[in-house]
């Protein structure tokens, strides 16, 4: 039978056993909540749950440079990332073309929305014998700006005199005045075949 204080007038003091009952109740609570906890993260997607939301910041900032890395890679696909956009296999040389003829290159061009507030300030023709030689030819001056849509341009140059028949890479170095800022660009390698002087 249980005594109360007020029923016996008395005051009772703690005991050793009191302790010891109290300190078997606190360990078996905690053990049924450590029990509780090993279930819940073997049974339960909850342990991964809270690792995914502890590392959530560093899975965004990993996800947002991957984002911008695949967006670098798109611009530079598609050619956003210049300020001329040609379409493959429309820009040519007219031939035949021989030694100490002027060389025609058919360029088709057009503006990228980068380049759009650029304006074209020089040019240089470079020439690229089979031997892997690099010699710059004409300049190209410009007689007009084109836009954002596909533009038809002849352009007449003047090879260097040192070219050697063979086959012969014709690409042109553009240089852009970009809101104040030089910006430099480059046109698609064509290919054409040097004959000899007939």
């Amino acid at each position: 039978m249980t005594q109360s204080i007020e029923s016996q007038g008395r005051r009772i003091v703690p005991t050793l056993g009191f302790f010891l009952d109290r300190l078997w109740v606190w360990i078996t609570g905690i053990l049924f909540w450590v029990i509780g906890a090993v279930f819940l993260a073997i049974f339960t997607p909850f342990w991964g749950n809270v690792q995914a939301i502890w590392q959530s910041p560093a899975t965004l900032t990993a996800l947002q440079h991957d984002l911008l890395a695949l967006r670098s890679d798109l611009a530079a696909a598609t050619g956003d990332n210049r300020v001329i956009r040609q379409t493959p296999g429309l820009s040519y040389v007219t031939e035949p073309v021989h030694v100490g003829d002027k060389v025609v290159l058919n360029l088709v061009i057009e503006r990228t929305a980068l380049g759009s507030r650029c304006i074209f300030t020089s040019g240089q023709s470079l020439f690229t014998e089979a031997g892997g030689v690099i010699t710059p030819g004409s300049p190209v001056a410009p007689t007009r700006q084109i836009g954002e849509e596909q533009t038809r341009l002849r352009i007449g140059l003047t090879p260097p005199e040192t070219l050697r028949p063979g086959r012969i890479e014709l690409y042109l170095a553009l240089e852009y005045d970009c809101d104040g800022r030089r910006v430099f660009d480059r046109t698609d390698v064509v290919t054409y075949q040097l004959m000899p002087r007939p």
